[in-house]
């Protein structure tokens, strides 16, 4: 089934969190949750699993960091691709089991370093350009595409061009694979006044991204549900495509996220009412507990009309 279709009849639910989740297995390893699709697929399959018994329609593959610019730290640069297929395949294994449709999205998050700030600063001493960064995501979209899955994420946007090189690099893919995946936008704002971290207006960012065609766009990481509600409103006021939402269990504290399964649910059934998304699910934080209490005050709600 297209998931474009489906997204016309009902709001789709996202899975949660992926790094705070893998944190609270309290395992032992070097911070790469990435390279855990291979060294330690159980856990992660485990962990997507509980997504999709929780009532997840989508799940994004542990992905997010599996590009060569971001592995080089982990010295790992030369297994992005190894890594990718392996969680397309993991995800696939649990989507498998749900006995209904659960689409498979890869995951594609931000790089380490801001294409914005390096061009602003024209460091001489800096490698990094739009090509080298396209071409990162380019091996990671193909790997994913090779793997199998059902669309790609691009996810956590702080910095415009670095979306545009991954945007690039996907639309790449796609035309030498002859295929037409759904690609979801979703940015990441620094403040309450729907700005990215480079200082870039959502709008400027929406408009950027339509010529990609995304088959949503919306928000996730940041601030909680409470705070990003009024963000929501605003970008449905010209956002063509399906929005996404999918916010941190509240804002964190000493102690960690501490919002209840039932207040993340709460903000998002008030977005549901107030008709203004068609896809939702949890960031930072969130578990299980919060996608199935998600799902439930979700079911049978009307979508955003797109």
């Amino acid at each position: 089934m297209d998931i474009r279709e489906e997204l016309k009849k009902r709001i789709l639910i996202l899975d949660g969190g992926m790094g705070t989740f893998i944190q609270q297995k309290g395992i032992k390893y070097d911070g790469n949750n990435d390279a855990l699709c291979i060294t330690r697929p159980d856990i992660i399959y485990d962990i997507h699993k509980a997504y999709v018994d929780a009532g997840a329609d989508i799940i994004s593959t542990c992905t997010f960091g599996a590009n060569a610019i971001s592995q080089e730290g982990y010295n790992m640069q030369d297994r992005v691709g190894e890594m990718n297929r392996a969680a397309v395949s993991i995800a696939r294994k649990a989507a498998d089991t749900a006995g209904r449709n659960v689409w498979v999205m890869g995951s594609i998050g931000p790089s380490p370093k801001s294409l914005f700030i390096i061009e602003m600063m024209m460091d001489p001493a800096e490698t990094l350009n739009f090509d080298l960064l396209t071409r990162a995501y380019y091996t990671q979209a193909d790997a994913l595409a090779e793997g199998g899955v059902d669309g790609f994420l691009v996810e956590t946007i702080t910095d415009m061009r670095n979306a545009e090189a991954a945007l690039t690099a996907i639309r790449r893919v796609q035309q030498e694979r002859g295929t037409d995946l759904p690609v979801m936008v979703s940015a990441s704002i620094m403040n309450t006044s729907g700005c990215l971290m480079t200082g870039v207006p959502l709008r400027e960012l929406y408009d950027g991204v339509s010529e990609y065609r995304p088959m949503s766009f919306g928000l996730n990481c940041s601030f909680g549900g409470k705070e990003l509600y009024p963000i929501v409103k605003e970008i449905a006021e010209f956002v063509k495509c399906a929005i996404s939402i999918f916010p941190n269990a509240g804002l964190p504290t000493a102690r960690g996220y501490e919002e209840k399964p039932c207040d993340t649910a709460d903000y998002l059934e008030r977005m549901a009412t107030d008709r203004l998304i068609n896809i939702a699910g949890g960031c930072c934080g969130t578990t299980p507990a919060h996608i199935r209490e998600i799902a439930n005050r979700l079911q049978g709600a009307a979508p955003r009309i797109f």
